[in-house]
C-alpha cells in the first residue's frame, strides 16, 4: 500500500512539475510581450514629441499649444498600452486561476507505518503564488504617463532644452551724447555742448538668429529701435537756424533752465554678435542657451529722422516764457552709423557713432556720438 502511495505521489509531482514549467514559460512570454508593447508605444510617443518640438521651433505653434499636444500624446500612448495589454492581463489571471484549480489532490496516506518502516514522503509543495505582473504593468503604465512631464519642460527643465534658433530681445540703452568735429574725439571739450547733461536714450525690439545650429558663438542680431539724441548747449547759447545753416549763438535773455535740442530717429540696427556661452550636454544631446556669458557685438544702423525740436525757458520783463520749436533745423533726414557693445549676459557697454553730419550744410562737420550702457532682455 505504501508503495502504491509513493507511486501515485511521484506521478502527480511529475505531472505537476511539467504543468508548472509550462505555466511559468507562458508567464515569462506574457511579461516579455508587455515589455515589447511598452517599448513600442514609448518610441511612438518619442517620435510624436519630436515632431511637436519641430513645429514649435518653426513657430508653427506656440509653446502653450506644444505643451497641450505633448500631454495629449502621452495620454493617448497610455490608453493604447492599456488596450493592448488588457488581453494579456486577462490571460495572466486565467492562467493563475487554472493553475490553482488544477493542482492535484494527493490521496491520503495509509496509517502510519510501524517503527522501522520507511519515512513518510514529504508534503506536497504549496501552490504557486500569483505573479505580480499586474503591479509591474501598472508601474510601466505610470512611467508612460510621466513621459509628458519629461518632454514638456517646466521651469526647472527649461535649462535642459535648447532655446529656439531665433530668439527675441527687448533693448533699452541710455548714456552720454555729444558732438565730434571732423572726427576728432578731443573736440568734445569746448564745443559748446555740455558733456554731463547731454544724454541719449534708445529702446527697441530685436531678433537674434544663430548662424550655427548647435553653437551660440556667431549670431546675427537685427531689429528696430527708437533713439532720442539730446544735446544741451552751454554758456547761455541755443541753436539758431539761418537759411541753410544751423549754428550755436548766444540767447538775448538769460535762460532759466538748461536748453536742450532733441533729435528723434527710427533706425534698423544690425550686429554680428559673438556669444561665448558654453554648450551644455544632457543625455548625449547638445543644449544651446545664449546670453549666459560674455558677448561682443559689432555692426551698424540706418534709418530716418522722425522729429527735431528745441525747448528754451527764460524770463523777460518778469514774465516766464517756455518756448518749444520743432521742424526743419537743417538736420539730416537719413541717418546711418556704426555701433558696438561688449558685456556679460544681458548687460553691456554700448557705443554708437553717426556717419552722417548732424546738419546738412554744417561747415564744422559735426557728428553725433553716444556712449552708455545697454540691456538686452532675452
Amino acid at each position: 500500500m505504501v508503495k502504491v502511495f509513493y507511486t501515485i505521489t511521484m506521478v502527480c509531482m511529475f505531472l505537476f512539475s511539467n504543468a508548472q514549467s509550462a505555466f511559468e514559460d507562458r508567464i515569462r512570454e506574457i511579461k516579455n510581450d508587455i515589455q515589447i508593447i511598452t517599448e513600442q508605444e514609448k518610441e511612438a510617443l518619442r517620435l510624436d514629441v519630436e515632431q511637436i518640438n519641430e513645429q514649435l521651433e518653426k513657430k508653427i505653434i506656440t509653446a502653450s499649444e506644444a505643451d497641450i499636444k505633448k500631454r495629449d500624446a502621452a495620454e493617448k500612448c497610455a490608453e493604447r498600452i492599456e488596450t493592448r495589454v488588457e488581453p494579456l492581463e486577462r490571460e495572466i489571471h486565467d492562467l493563475v486561476q487554472g493553475e490553482v484549480e488544477s493542482y492535484p489532490e494527493i490521496p491520503a496516506p495509509p496509517a502510519p507505518p510501524a517503527e522501522g518502516d520507511l519515512d513518510m514522503p514529504p508534503s506536497p509543495p504549496d501552490a504557486p503564488d500569483a505573479p505580480d505582473d499586474k503591479d509591474e504593468y501598472r508601474k510601466l503604465k505610470g512611467d508612460i504617463k510621466d513621459l509628458a512631464k519629461e518632454w514638456t519642460p517646466g521651469k526647472k527643465d527649461k535649462k535642459k532644452r535648447s532655446e529656439s534658433r531665433t530668439t527675441t530681445q527687448f533693448v533699452f540703452a541710455f548714456g552720454l551724447n555729444n558732438l565730434i568735429t571732423d572726427g576728432d574725439l578731443g573736440s568734445i571739450d569746448g564745443n559748446g555742448i555740455k558733456l554731463s547733461n547731454s544724454r541719449f536714450y534708445e529702446w527697441g525690439w530685436t531678433w537674434k538668429t544663430r548662424l550655427a545650429k548647435d553653437s551660440p558663438l556667431l549670431q546675427l542680431k537685427y531689429g528696430m529701435s527708437l533713439t532720442y539724441n539730446n544735446l544741451r548747449p552751454d554758456e547761455n547759447k541755443y541753436f539758431v537756424k539761418s537759411g541753410d545753416r544751423t549754428y550755436l549763438a548766444p540767447h538775448p535773455y538769460t535762460l532759466t533752465d538748461e536748453p536742450y535740442f532733441r533729435k528723434i530717429n527710427l533706425v534698423v540696427p544690425i550686429h554680428l554678435e559673438f556669444d561665448f556661452s558654453k554648450k551644455r550636454m544632457h543625455d548625449d544631446q547638445v543644449y544651446v542657451r545664449s546670453q549666459k556669458s560674455f558677448r561682443l557685438g559689432i555692426g551698424g544702423y540706418a534709418g530716418i529722422s522722425t522729429k527735431t525740436k528745441q525747448i528754451l525757458e527764460y524770463k523777460n520783463n518778469g514774465l516766464r516764457t517756455e518756448e518749444e520749436t520743432s521742424g526743419d533745423y537743417n538736420t539730416s533726414q537719413f541717418v546711418y552709423g556704426v555701433s558696438g557693445y561688449i558685456g556679460y549676459r544681458d548687460f553691456s557697454i554700448y557705443t554708437k557713432f553717426d556717419l552722417n553730419p548732424l546738419f546738412t550744410d554744417d561747415l564744422a562737420n559735426q557728428k553725433n556720438v553716444s556712449l552708455g550702457i545697454r540691456f538686452d532682455f532675452n
